[in-house]
């Protein structure tokens, strides 16, 4: 039995990652942006929005950038997400960009 949760039971739900990404040194956040792409399609991932026009509509939340990955499941997420591939990368994006990142099952 797999260590992640599946609504109802279903592993082949998409799973989204979204993320609020808000670069500080642009400079030293570039390599990020060739690199990690990359890594994520090792684990099926697609880009969906990354950093396009914002408008906002409602609420208070007024984001500079905004990220969405699909996943091909939760599982990929999760392993790409907590991967060691990964690891240096998500130190650079704390170290050089604000973020808020969420997971949520596609229907």
């Amino acid at each position: 039995m797999s260590k992640y949760h599946y609504p109802k039971g279903d592993k082949s739900l998409s799973t989204y990652m979204i993320g609020e990404v808000n670069v500080n040194e642009p400079e030293k956040y570039k390599e990020y942006l060739t690199e990690v792409p990359k890594i994520s399609a090792k684990f099926g991932a697609k880009y969906l929005v990354r950093g396009g026009d914002i408008t906002i509509h409602e609420g208070s939340w007024k984001p500079q950038r905004v990220v969405v990955i699909e996943f091909p499941n939760r599982k990929a997420a999760m392993d790409f997400y907590n991967g060691s591939e990964y690891a240096p990368w998500k130190k650079i994006r704390h170290e050089y960009a604000d973020s808020k990142i969420i997971f949520v099952d596609g229907v």
